[in-house]
């Protein structure tokens, strides 16, 4: 095995703390287009906390990209800007604006969605379910967009957990190809080699 200079290795913990669900401050990082689709991927880091409590959270998710390597990217969600979802996008745009972005108004928004980069907006988190590699999981998840002020206020509720309906998951299939108990020719014992 190569030699390390252990000293200089942090020892990894069982998990680090996550946000819980709650009210946060959500600063824009990043954004990326998917025109094909409608909608727009948004990343962002913790910038302020209703609860006192979680003001450990502020930077997490940038300090978890770091640590990771960049392997593990920012929180992001996503706003869809199809005409089916046109009105949650512009709830999104007057959260922005309520949220005292400089000189932003929602009912100007041209469209470029790299302004959004620096912004911030105010956000109820709550938890989901759901399943990774035949496992259930909980994740945070976007339940409404407010003002800062709001979430400064602690003006807002959170939302109950959302549970994944274990009966509509699909039951995973096999992971071999392998057909059992077809064209297998059956050993006799003279032919094992142990």
């Amino acid at each position: 095995m190569k030699k390390f200079n252990w000293g200089n290795v942090d020892a990894a913990s069982e998990g680090y703390a996550a946000p819980p669900a709650g009210g946060y401050v959500l600063a824009i990082c990043a954004v990326a287009d998917h025109a094909d689709k409608q909608y727009l991927k948004i990343y962002c880091d913790i910038a302020g906390v209703a609860d006192k409590a979680n003001e450990q959270f502020i930077g997490y998710y940038g300090q978890r990209k770091e640590r990771s390597g960049n392997k593990i990217p920012l929180f992001s969600f996503i706003r869809s800007y199809k005409d089916s979802a046109l009105g949650f996008f512009k709830a999104f745009l007057v959260a922005l604006e309520k949220s005292g972005n400089a000189g932003f108004v929602a009912d100007r928004f041209a469209g470029d969605e790299q302004q959004f980069c620096g912004m911030v907006v105010g956000a109820v988190l709550g938890q989901e379910e759901y399943i990774w590699n035949d496992k259930l999981c909980v994740r945070l998840r976007v339940a409404q967009f407010c003002s800062v002020e709001r979430i400064q206020k602690g003006d807002f509720e959170i939302p109950e957990l959302k549970k994944v309906d274990l009966a509509a998951v699909p039951v995973a299939a096999p992971t071999s190809s392998m057909s059992y108990g077809t064209n297998v020719p059956l050993l006799n014992d003279a032919e094992i080699p142990f």
